[in-house]
């Protein structure tokens, strides 16, 4: 066998060096804020040339829009598992908060990070349209665990099943905002807790009023 046949493959392949991409930028974001971070910092941080990058993607924007479409679909992908693993809607919402809820890809938990790739998205006009797009896949998301719910208890909506969804994922947002202010004060768990407390009210509003009036 030639020798250079038999040495180990060093070079990182294209998925390996996208996700030392993801990582290294990831990191220098949260140091350096996005407007803040160059190239140069998130080669470095990766231990890759320029080069490396620019095979990948056409500039910092391109690199910025294909980790929020990445964390997006790991999240899609996340959110069906738990939906199929759930014993009724509301233990997805559980598990949705649950040690159980896998958080694979640089983003994690971070509300700083999350709050910066929203930014970055909104201030670049271009970006925008995508930045819709992932919201409405999450609301479609929400809207199918309420309808499900809604099922199992036998109860018409007693209020625009997109409607509830939307109002959902605002309080969802506003806990993650909250969180960036002031760390620590959320305390896992309230999300789930005020779900199970709407869904009553919700429960208890569909019955109500499908009652007859009485006389």
């Amino acid at each position: 066998m030639l020798w250079w046949m038999s040495r180990e493959r060093t070079r990182p392949t294209r998925e390996e060096t996208r996700d030392r991409l993801f990582a290294a930028a990831a990191a220098v974001f949260v140091r350096e804020g996005i407007a803040g971070a160059s190239i140069e910092d998130i080669c470095t941080e990766a231990d890759l040339t320029r080069g490396a990058l620019y095979s990948n993607f056409a500039d910092k924007n391109a690199l910025v829009m294909a980790m929020i479409d990445d964390h997006i679909d790991r999240s899609m992908i996340e959110m069906e598992r738990l939906i199929d693993i759930a014993a009724s809607p509301m233990d997805f919402v559980g598990l949705s908060e649950s040690p159980e809820r896998r958080r694979d890809g640089p983003f994690g938990p971070d509300p700083v990070l999350h709050m910066e790739f929203t930014l970055h998205a909104l201030r670049n006009p271009v970006n925008r349209p995508r930045l819709a797009e992932h919201q409405r896949r999450w609301r479609e998301v929400i809207a199918s665990v309420v309808r499900a719910d809604c099922a199992r208890l036998g109860v018409e909506p007693p209020m625009p099943v997109d409607d509830a969804a939307q109002m959902i994922l605002a309080m969802d947002n506003g806990y993650v905002l909250g969180e960036m202010i002031e760390p620590g004060s959320y305390i896992p768990g309230t999300f789930s807790r005020n779900i199970l407390t709407l869904q009553g009210l919700f429960a208890a509003g569909a019955q109500g009023a499908s009652r007859p009036a009485s006389d």
